[in-house]
């Protein structure tokens, strides 16, 4: 592939990214978008347009642009999660086998 094709790529899917983190900032439904992002990065990497580290690498950086913070920074820990859920009484979290979420 050219890199004329590898930078459009690129550029289409930092587009992808912004929409979504926006979506999700408004705190709109982002999950066809989500899922659209990742059958595109799918694709990407069977076109050899990508790897996942330039993947990761974009998201992080798109991730900060909108929300100014790390993706790590932003999610919340497991320790917390478990904590909200048992102040909230919201026992759906516990339903989940504890593998899942970790």
């Amino acid at each position: 592939m050219s890199m004329l094709q590898q930078d459009l790529f690129l550029i289409t899917l930092e587009a992808q990214f912004r929409d979504l983190f926006q979506a999700s900032k408004a705190g709109k439904d982002n999950s066809e978008q989500r899922l659209r992002a990742q059958g595109f990065i799918h694709a990407g990497e069977l076109l050899q347009l990508c790897t996942r580290q330039q993947v990761q690498q974009l998201m992080e950086k798109v991730h900060i642009e909108v929300f100014g913070i790390s993706i790590a920074e932003r999610k919340p820990s497991a320790q917390v999660r478990r904590q909200q859920a048992l102040q909230l009484g919201d026992y759906a979290y516990f339903e989940e086998p504890a593998f899942n979420r970790q």
